[in-house]
């Protein structure tokens, strides 16, 4: 088997804490089956950049309103709630908590063996909305952790404003099955590398069901990092027998085929997966 490939909290550790959060940041930190987290970042109205992953904060906090739309000050007032709807289901959790800045989470990191997969949020290409990859490159760059992340987008444009602004900044684009193509014709366009050569990345990030056999040798053959989400997603309940059993394996295949990190909402169950 080739390298055991890291481990990435998806939207932090959220079996214990809000998504998206200092204190969900914090724990897969502190979870000794992490290796790193995902998380998810929008640009307000006053061009500062915050973690959260809905477009509108009505899920999460229950105001109805977008980030595109507030301010900083205006978001300083908000608190993610402690009850809220994941996937179908609702989650409780201990106390509410704040929208953090990006400079805050990457403080909690830096300097620390941990890998951070920041995905610039897009639920549509919109060159409008490009400029969050210019302040998130802005950040890391002053903030010196380029050796400790990796950004993602599916949305083209802000990788190309990211990499405009620092060429050396780690970038991805990221791949998913909900189009309207095959999954065959989606490894095809995947494997071609059309969009990395364009925005000029050094790593992409896939739903996990588009990569088979020859993939991952393809970008690794250009000395690019692939990662894969989302194995075992948060659920209401316990995981269903065939549905552990069928994560079990496709955890184990990426892993034999060279996968560098799977994101993951059950960081243990990954874990547990690739010690056998």
């Amino acid at each position: 088997m080739n390298k055991k490939p890291l481990i990435l909290a998806h939207r932090g550790l959220v079996t214990q804490y809000q998504e998206n959060t200092l204190p969900a940041i914090q724990g897969a930190i502190d979870d000794k089956y992490c290796d790193g987290t995902e998380f998810d970042v929008f640009l307000t109205k006053d061009n500062k950049v915050v973690l959260f992953h809905d477009e509108n904060l009505k899920r999460l906090t229950g105001v109805d309103r977008n980030i595109h739309d507030m301010t900083w000050e205006d978001l300083k007032t908000i608190q993610v709630l402690p009850e809220i709807e994941v996937d179908g289901g609702m989650r409780q959790y201990q106390a509410p908590e704040r929208i953090p800045l990006l400079e805050e989470a990457l403080e909690i990191i830096k300097g620390q063996d941990f890998f951070v997969d920041i995905e610039l949020k897009a639920y549509s290409a919109s060159w409008a909305k490009r400029k969050v990859g210019r302040e998130v490159a802005k950040i890391i760059q002053r903030m010196e952790v380029l050796d400790q992340v990796v950004c993602t987008s599916f949305n083209f444009f802000m990788l190309y404003d990211l990499e405009g602004i620092h060429r050396s900044s780690p970038s991805g684009y990221a791949y998913d099955d909900n189009l309207p193509l095959s999954t065959k014709w989606l490894n095809r366009i995947m494997e071609t590398n059309i969009v990395g050569r364009l925005i000029h990345s050094n790593a992409i990030c896939s739903e996990y069901t588009l990569i088979d056999s020859n993939t991952i040798q393809k970008y690794h053959d250009r000395n690019m990092r692939v990662g894969c989400f989302t194995l075992y997603p948060l659920m209401p309940g316990e995981i269903p027998a065939d549905k552990r059993a069928f994560y079990s394996k496709e955890a184990k295949r990426l892993a034999d085929l060279g996968i560098d990190w799977i994101e993951t909402d059950y960081p243990e169950l990954v874990w547990q997966d690739l010690q056998s």
